[in-house]
């Protein structure tokens, strides 16, 4: 029998440990004696100058870290190349820390446009237009904000197939996203148009950092006045991006294409149903981006009565599209998808696109799952009575598909039954493909179909800085010069804007009453604990959206709502069950940002984007309103605007300022938190609520972070 014990060979008297610098010393004394040959290289060893590979070096680099090999090199002699091969003499894909610290490293030239401007395919207009006569099998990347007008020919961008029109399709191309590819399927004339609403997008970079440095910059020699119009630069290679930013090409596997042709050209009884699912980022909202790109745009689509619209169920309350985050909604789409989510973070510009959305109050589905499954059926349901018979069907679901998540997508399976599932990965986990696969079997008319993941390579933006862009931009749209198709941000701070003054007497009360999810504080500390955070406005439409709220009706919960007003406390609506409004009697009106606590004058300082017109048509239709509290992120974007704006104004800013963490994690345990954005905010300790100002190489003290509930307790315990 074998043992496995391991045992301690006896080193010969002879051998002794020897660093490396003893080593080399030893060979040095020995070199001296030894004659050698320095034409004659060393047996078995080859000489740096002779290797070359341009397909793995770069020229700069390899010369300098030859060059120092050299230098630091005794002289050549059988011995020594015999001796220490690896330690002396290292090839260049083997760098040391330290030479790769003193070379100069110059990255390599990725090349991303095959066009090549001259006088006869390139003019430029006195109002910033742009016109390109591009030849078939051209291809442009572009970065920044611009429209995009087909004169003749036809191209295609983001999945969507452009035509000859006068219509011009908008675009909002941030390197924080891959850059989509104008491709020409024939020759080509277009027209490159500055975007309207560029100046104020790129304004909210005085805001927040997670908005600095995402566009085209300036170019040296562009004279002062014409700064403004140029919204966006075409990309030749990669050299032409800004400083430390790694720009990436939008494209789809090849399986992608062919599974979104195969579903654009098929054609049945009744209109498809998708619901796109996977693990977290692995392409989901990209490939339902470039599949109703296609629909809404295909020519035979197009050419039918209904037109090319498409529905979409967006129920990723973490990341959602077309709602800021906590929020689900139902969309009607009638055109191609050409920004990112924080472009149009109230839905698609055209406002009847938003059919109806509810508050989920939570970035994930986690924290009541039966209420989110109930909020996405009712929407479902509001799908199958008004566009069911004109327009398929895109669901994009939650990165959450393990345990309860799994669950949940079984159950949208057997109540939705869709047409087809895609799941987006091929890499399993195997108990979620397995209960996917079960679910669709059972439903006789689900087919389950596998894609491979498109993971991101490089991001410069987490989970979180996204979300936190979503909800800043949602709470800076200017509505007053907001039109129909290009939505607007006002760059001012929150602190600027006039709030919207709720009442809570009992006579002039404002809302039904407030009503807290997940968990609900006693009525002392009821204002510390609404002041400064978010909540959503939800539409009561019925008297039965109370029926689940602690077994009262709507009229002994307004009576006691009242009460509350009367005696100068908050108007809270008792939850202690930790109920929910009944999704099929309310919607969601959108969220808003308490400001402050009045309660001398008993009055709620609320900010939000919800144009009062609407407002006010609800409680003119006899209808109420409910603030609803929940576990949205803390808005701490909006504790900090003051500041960095400040800094902005006064140019208190280093050549790093606006640069954000770089992490490829994408998930909500976001380490965000460390970086030292605090120390750049400004250099006065500015008394701002809930902001603590650190300079220097302060820390903050122990146990001041937030405290995370673990869940792994009890693991082991029988251990």
């Amino acid at each position: 029998m074998a043992s496995t014990k391991k045992r301690k060979l006896e080193a010969g008297a002879g051998a002794q440990a020897m660093s490396a610098f003893a080593l080399r010393r030893k060979l040095l004394q020995e070199n001296k004696s030894a004659p050698s040959n320095l034409n004659d290289p060393a047996p078995g060893v080859q000489d740096q100058d002779s290797v070359s590979d341009p397909a793995l070096e770069t020229p700069r680099t390899t010369r300098s870290i030859a060059t120092k090999s050299r230098s630091s090199r005794p002289d050549d002699g059988p011995e020594s190349g015999q001796s220490i091969p690896q330690v002396l003499q290292a090839k260049p894909e083997e760098n040391t820390p330290s030479q790769d610290a003193d070379a100069e490293i110059r990255p390599r030239v990725v090349q991303h446009s095959s066009f090549r401007p001259n006088r006869k395919n390139l003019t430029r207009r006195g109002n910033g237009i742009i016109v390109l006569r591009l030849p078939e099998g051209e291809r442009l990347v572009i970065l920044g904000s611009y429209g995009i007008k087909i004169c003749s020919g036809q191209a295609t961008i983001a999945g969507a197939t452009l035509r000859p029109s006068d219509h011009i399709s908008w675009v909002h191309s941030p390197h924080c996203h891959a850059l989509p590819v104008l491709r020409c399927s024939e020759e080509t004339s277009i027209e490159l148009c500055p975007h309207p609403a560029a100046e104020s997008l790129r304004g909210l970079a005085r805001l927040s950092p997670t908005f600095a440095r995402l566009w085209n910059e300036p170019q040296p020699d562009c004279p002062p006045k014409q700064r403004g119009r140029e919204t966006f630069q075409i990309i030749y290679t990669s050299a032409d991006g800004p400083k430390r930013a790694f720009l990436q090409e939008l494209k789809a596997p090849a399986e992608w294409n062919k599974k979104i042709a195969g579903l654009v050209s098929k054609k049945g009884s009744k209109q498809q149903v998708l619901l796109i699912c996977g693990p977290k980022s692995s392409g989901k909202s990209t490939f339902a981006r470039l599949l109703t790109n296609r629909l809404t745009t295909d020519e035979a689509r197009l050419k039918t009565r209904a037109g090319a619209g498409v529905a979409i169920l967006d129920i990723d309350p973490g990341q959602p599209e077309f709602s800021p985050p906590g929020i689900i909604s139902l969309v009607h789409m009638d055109g191609p998808n050409l920004s990112p989510s924080f472009c149009h973070p109230n839905g698609p510009p055209k406002q009847q696109g938003l059919l109806k959305s509810h508050a989920i109050c939570a970035v994930s589905p986690a924290m009541d799952p039966g209420h989110y499954l109930e909020c996405v059926l009712d929407l479902y349901a509001e799908y199958q009575g008004k566009l069911a018979h004109k327009y398929p069907l895109i669901i994009n679901t939650p990165g959450w598909v393990q345990g309860t998540g799994l669950d949940i997508l079984v159950d949208l399976i057997q109540e939705i039954q869709p047409t087809e599932v895609v799941y987006m990965s091929k890499d399993g986990p195997e108990e979620t493909v397995e209960g996917l696969s079960l679910a669709c079997e059972k439903t006789r008319c689900s087919a389950l179909s596998t894609l491979p993941s498109q993971a991101t390579e490089y991001t410069s933006r987490t989970a979180l800085h996204f979300r936190t862009m979503q909800m800043l931009a949602y709470f800076h749209q200017d509505t007053e010069t907001t039109d129909r198709e290009h939505l607007r941000w006002d760059t001012r701070p929150l602190t600027m804007s006039a709030p919207l003054m709720v009442p809570f007497t009992s006579s002039t009360n404002g809302f039904a009453g407030i009503l807290c999810y997940d968990y609900q504080p006693s009525i002392e500390l009821l204002g510390e604990f609404l002041n400064g955070t978010i909540i959503a406005l939800v539409d009561v439409e019925s008297k039965e959206a109370f029926s689940r709220v602690h077994s009262l009706s709507s009229t002994r919960v307004q009576e006691s709502c009242h009460e509350g007003g009367s005696q100068g406390v908050l108007p809270l609506i008792r939850n202690d069950a930790g109920r929910t409004l009944d999704p099929k009697h309310s919607r969601a009106l959108g969220l808003g940002l308490i400001r402050g606590i009045d309660m001398e004058n008993r009055v709620i300082h609320l900010l939000t984007p919800v144009p009062l017109k609407k407002i006010q048509e609800v409680q003119k239709s006899g209808r109420s309103i409910v603030i609803v509290a929940g576990k949205f992120d803390p808005p701490s974007w909006a504790y900090t605007e003051d500041l960095y704006s400040q800094a902005y104004e006064s140019n208190v800013k280093d050549d790093n300022d606006g640069a954000v963490e770089v992490t490829d994690e994408d998930t909500d345990d976001d380490s965000s938190e460390n970086n030292e954005e605090e120390e750049k905010l400004s250099p006065q300790d500015l008394q701002t609520p809930w902001v603590e100002v650190l300079h220097g190489n302060q820390k903050r003290a122990v146990g001041s972070r937030v405290w995370r509930v673990r869940r792994d307790l009890g693991k082991g315990a029988n251990d």
